[in-house]
């Protein structure tokens, strides 16, 4: 059987190291191409006995899918070299922190490409949010809805990425939609109707840890997911890269996956 080239986009990263560690375990994938911001120390020396390059022409060429976990320029500009290239190359991308112009720009240049695009790779994730859904289309006139979000010390954007598409989740579930609110300090800001507040926590090495709060008169329900090992993100992105390579132009995302 024909093994699927993958190339990673971005493997000294925390998720493409994990990447690299999890692929071993995956028969019907090679690893085929390395590409790393041109000015990493890595470049020009080999990782996985791979040389380490900066060029995303050769990055599309050298892959059948592209596992992407980098800054919401280098996917773009990603995808701008994609769009140029004849070969149908698959990227599953990871990438969080878009503005919204960044993300409209994104959407703009999927269209007519092969992209699955998750903020979260976990299939515990992906679960959460289809019960997000669920409760808020039951009990979101009766709650107050927040969410928390607590990760480590490097990452950039606040909220995550997922804490955002867990607030989509509840919008899916709602008759009336629910704004975002992020909480900041005051000394009289009182909560207000059909709101969705956020709180985040950076600290130490956590992995990432999401919890959706509806607060209802003499009760609460709690839906939390927690991540212990970042292998969870690198096999669900490598599961997704299986996935994704027969499949036609479009824009998926890991609910796709698992039907």
């Amino acid at each position: 059987m024909k093994k699927i080239k993958i190339g990673i986009f971005g493997p000294k990263g925390r998720m493409g190291k994990s990447i690299l560690e999890q692929i071993k375990n995956f028969s019907e994938l090679k690893l085929s191409s390395l590409c790393e911001n041109k000015t990493h120390s890595i470049v020009g020396k080999e990782l996985a006995g791979i040389l380490v390059h900066s060029d995303l022409k050769k990055l599309v060429n050298e892959s059948d899918v592209i596992i992407d976990f980098t800054i919401p320029e280098a996917t773009i500009n990603l995808l701008e070299e994609l769009r140029k290239s004849r070969k149908k190359t698959a990227v599953v991308t990871g990438t969080t922190g878009f503005t919204k112009s960044q993300e409209k720009k994104f959407l703009k240049l999927c269209k007519g490409l092969k992209i699955l695009q998750s903020f979260n790779m976990s299939l515990g994730i992906n679960i959460l949010k289809e019960l997000v859904k669920k409760t808020a289309k039951i009990i979101s006139e009766e709650s107050d809805i927040e969410i928390s979000e607590i990760h480590h010390n490097m990452k950039r954007d606040v909220p995550s990425g997922t804490a955002l598409s867990l607030a989509d989740s509840v919008n899916e579930g709602v008759k009336v939609k629910k704004k975002n609110s992020y909480r900041l300090q005051s000394t009289n800001l009182l909560r207000k109707k059909n709101e969705i507040g956020f709180s985040s926590v950076r600290g130490g090495d956590v992995v990432g840890e999401h919890s959706v709060y509806f607060f209802m008169d003499g009760e609460r329900i709690e839906l939390t997911h927690r991540a212990v090992d970042r292998k969870i993100f690198s096999n669900g992105a490598l599961k997704a890269a299986t996935w994704i390579f027969n499949k036609k132009p479009g824009m998926y995302s890991l609910v796709d996956m698992l039907g």
